[in-house]
């Protein structure tokens, strides 16, 4: 798994995701039009998976997943002083 879009496709679509870890349709949807899953999620998701023996959908692969897709923080520039 490298995206959240390649989890929501392991367990068949926004619908069958929300099926799955017991949450309403529109909001699995939301997620995937924002191309993530909250972390408050990650262990109901890991634990579907589990379940129904979708492979590689795990708590750190979750949590990989949301670290590759933050944006980098640059370092504050120190102001020279004249």
């Amino acid at each position: 798994m490298d995206t959240f879009d390649d989890v929501f496709s392991a367990f068949g679509g926004p619908a069958k995701f929300a099926e799955a870890i017991g949450i309403q349709p529109v909001h699995a949807q939301t997620m995937k039009s924002r191309g993530s899953i909250p972390a408050p999620y990650w262990a109901d998701t890991a634990a579907a998976a589990q379940r129904l023996g979708i492979e590689g959908v795990t708590l750190s692969a979750l949590a990989e997943i949301a670290k590759e897709k933050r944006p980098a923080t640059s370092e504050p520039q120190a102001e020279d002083a004249a």
